[in-house]
């Protein structure tokens, strides 16, 4: 069963479960998925200048991204096996993750698909990596791999020294040196610009849409509008994208339906936008109120009650 299929599974059951995958390269990497997330992960195996912060040992804010990236990974891997138990215990050394599963199925089908496409562009590792004279985004609109890469790119390295710097796998440095690429934020020796990528994303994402894949699409919006704040274009994009996944919320639960708090919120870890929508339910409120007295937008807030509510924390019933 290929992994994708594995996680999909996983997804659709919702409950906690180890997950050890085996390659036939010799490979091996775990995770944790609880309730449609990945909550824990292998540690990377390579340590390399994103894994700490100067300290020996020390984890660094680039550790959770490797563990991410080397989950990816996984989806290149042709062949292997794997075990899947709802009731080990995961390993003790691992990063904490927090990533929905259907989003790290998504993003592995996609780099699947890619990885041909970007082997064929960069297939020499003696290929030096170069900055570019392109203002880099604010800080919270990069994160610390992109950022990394971007830094190291002012010493003009071959993309193997890159790597090994790094501590990234041969894939993902390609895959994320060929989205900054063509982003115009580096360069890389013989390769010419990229295609107007932005524009494919977004063609990309309005099938999304069409497939009622409404958070994916409203993903790629808000990316792009990273790059690009001032497009008013993807801005009216992103507002359909989440008007229809509201719409799609209110298809579950009406909003006269009354929300009450079942369960122990104190048992669970729960991420800040449950807890600010557990807050606003010291009494049984209906939907609509609940949008109108919690702190988060209205979607922010119809997505935490969707979480709640499949962890059982809340009960919704209809007011008829």
């Amino acid at each position: 069963m290929p992994l994708a299929d594995v996680l999909q599974w996983l997804d659709a059951r919702g409950s906690r479960a180890l997950v050890v995958v085996r390659a036939t390269d010799g490979r091996e990497a775990w995770l944790v998925a609880d309730r449609r997330f990945v909550v824990a992960g292998s540690p990377p195996l390579a340590r390399g200048r994103l894994a700490t912060d100067g300290t020996p040992g020390a984890p660094g804010p680039g550790l959770r991204a490797l563990a991410r990236e080397y989950l990816l990974d996984l989806f290149l891997t042709p062949t292997g096996s794997f075990e899947l138990d709802e009731q080990a215990a995961p390993p003790t050394v691992g990063v904490e993750l927090e990533i929905p599963v259907q989003f790290l199925v998504m993003e592995g089908l996609r780099l699947l698909d890619e990885w041909p496409r970007i082997e064929e562009t960069y297939p020499r590792d003696e290929a030096r990596l170069a900055a570019t004279d392109t203002e880099l985004p604010e800080l919270n609109a990069i994160d610390s791999i992109d950022a990394a890469i971007c830094a190291i790119a002012l010493d003009a390295p071959a993309l193997g020294e890159a790597r090994l710097v790094l501590g990234l796998s041969r894939p993902a440095l390609l895959r994320r040196v060929d989205a900054l690429r063509q982003r115009g934020l580096v360069e890389v020796e013989g390769i010419p610009h990229g295609p107007d990528v932005e524009g494919s994303l977004v063609e990309n994402a309005r099938k999304l849409l069409a497939a009622r894949q409404y958070a994916e699409a409203a993903h790629v919006f808000r990316a792009l509008l990273t790059t690009n704040p001032a497009d008013v274009r993807l801005r009216q994009l992103l507002a359909e994208a989440e008007r229809l996944q509201c719409q799609a919320v209110y298809e579950r639960f009406g909003r006269t339906d009354v929300v009450t708090l079942v369960g122990d919120p104190r048992a669970h870890k729960l991420v800040a936008a449950d807890l600010a929508v557990v807050e606003a339910l010291a009494r049984p409120r209906a939907v609509g109120v609940l949008v109108l007295a919690s702190p988060l937008r209205e979607l922010e807030t119809l997505l935490a009650l969707t979480r709640l509510s499949t962890r059982g924390l809340v009960a919704i019933e209809s007011a008829e």
